[in-house]
């Protein structure tokens, strides 16, 4: 059993806002409208930043901070193949 209710929470939640994030650039590169895709490309830039944000704000294990990351770089290469910026 997890030791940190606080730590097992930003972990779900992070897995959570990823899993959000990758629907949100799936809608973006399916969509057919411009202002469809403007809409979702953003959202999913936010949960991106929003995942950056708290993934370093806590501890995670090695498995679970290599999950994130790789996860993130898939995010990344599909808001870069939908003309989003990212660091």
């Amino acid at each position: 059993m997890e030791k940190d209710p606080t730590r097992s929470g930003t972990r779900a939640f992070l897995r959570a806002e990823l899993r959000t994030a990758h629907t949100f650039a799936l809608i973006a590169e399916q969509a057919s409208h411009q202002d469809k895709i403007n809409r979702n490309r953003k959202n999913a830039r936010k949960a991106y930043e929003s995942v950056r944000h708290y993934s370093r704000r806590i501890s995670l294990s090695e498995d679970e901070s290599n999950e994130f990351e790789d996860k993130l770089v898939e995010l990344e290469r599909r808001l870069q193949l939908l003309d989003e910026a990212v660091i």
